[in-house]
């Protein structure tokens, strides 16, 4: 996947971009050697300040972004070397270890290296294949599961109903293919599962979460209960609960209301990862809502005003996905509820076992705290109360 085994393969003339010709095969080697030599030289410029991207491990250049196809990502016809991870956990699998890199990026990855498990030294590298999922964009805040796999989150908001900047910036993924980036592919929690003990391992998107663009996680102790924090764009609190325990296939999602003194988890949807796979192919905005101009924030007659981090809007939910507009666009349903943003002024959350509370990191520096409970409709007792 990475650069050396993309300069092994031999038929160069079957590689969109280069022309069949013997004169343009051979210029294109060329390129291609120098390239090769451009990256070995930064890879060993960033061996003297540690672990970065552009330092060779094994066979594999860390950090190189691939593209849906596995070759190195071009941008303007230069590959694109992530210069550091967003975030890095360590994964064992039997007696084996392995660290996992997030990298954050508008064309996201994420890299698998193996530990030594004696000497601590790194002895191969590879970039997971995130093809099956179309490709992670600005993934961040991973955090470890209770079942030994990592979860992340797709931070960058992308607007459904502008997505023509998204698409510029994305296209890169797909070789310059625009019809083929889709922005409702992008802005769910992702997870990294490691397979066995010789690092084979997957990234899959769980659905049922939302499209919720969060940038921070917290799992709760239940193996069922977990918040994300949208506190960049929309400043929402999202509560998902799982139907069953360390399984994020079905479940609800709520966004969190603040209203008279109290915190309310009002429901979004209750579906299926695989509902929503399915549904990813044949949904689109316009299949989604109904739109019409605001004026002087007020809408014609069935329509509901908005004014979320997308802006006035009037909209009017159709019937067909109305179950599931709460999924693809909890932004927008949660400002149809009338729900008033939790907080866009943390930076993180953490839960304390022996408070039984949530603590939130303000970005002055200091903190807030909410009591968790029992919640018996909600099925859980780590819901978050004032």
């Amino acid at each position: 996947m990475a650069l050396m085994n993309f300069l092994s393969k031999k038929d160069l003339r079957t590689r969109e971009g280069l022309c069949p010709s013997k004169e343009n095969m051979n210029s294109a080697k060329v390129s291609i050697n120098i390239l090769f030599f451009i990256l070995l030289l930064l890879a060993n410029q960033a061996v003297a300040a540690g672990i970065a991207g552009g330092e060779v491990v094994g066979r594999q250049i860390y950090g190189l972004a691939v593209d849906y196809q596995g070759d190195p990502l071009l941008e303007s016809d230069r590959p694109v070397i992530y210069p550091h991870s967003d975030s890095d956990e360590v994964i064992s699998v039997e007696d084996k270890r392995f660290l996992v890199s997030i990298f954050k990026h508008t064309v996201g990855g994420v890299y698998i290296t193996t530990i030594n498990t004696e000497t601590q030294k790194y002895l191969d590298t590879s970039a997971l294949d995130v093809a099956n999922i179309e490709g992670l964009s600005s993934p961040t805040g991973s955090i470890s599961t209770a079942w030994n796999s990592l979860l992340l989150t797709e931070g960058a908001l992308i607007d459904a109903a502008r997505p023509q900047s998204f698409i510029e910036a994305y296209k890169s993924y797909y070789k310059e293919k625009a019809n083929l980036v889709k922005p409702y592919n992008y802005g769910w929690v992702s997870e990294v599962i490691v397979l066995n003990a010789q690092g084979e391992a997957k990234v899959i998107k769980n659905f049922a979460m939302g499209r919720v663009f969060s940038d921070q996680l917290l799992a709760m102790p239940d193996g069922r209960t977990f918040y994300m924090l949208d506190s960049e764009q929309s400043g929402n609190l999202y509560l998902f609960i799982a139907e069953k325990k360390y399984s994020l296939a079905k479940g609800a999602l709520y966004v969190v209301n603040r209203e008279q003194g109290e915190l309310v988890p009002l429901l979004l949807g209750e579906t299926s990862a695989i509902k929503i796979k399915f549904r990813l192919n044949k949904i689109n905005y316009s299949t989604i809502f109904e739109v019409a101009e605001p004026n002087q924030q007020r809408c014609e007659s069935g329509f509901k005003y908005i004014n979320s981090v997308y802006g006035e809007e009037c909209l009017k939910l159709k019937s067909k996905n109305k179950k599931y507009a709460g999924i693809f666009e909890p932004i927008r349903s949660a400002a149809l509820k009338g729900v008033n943003s939790f907080s866009s002024d943390v930076n993180g959350m953490a839960f304390d076992a022996q408070s039984t509370k949530i603590i939130f990191s303000k970005n002055d520096g200091s903190k807030i705290s909410f009591s968790v409970g029992d919640h018996p409709q909600l099925d859980s007792q780590y819901i978050i109360q004032e």
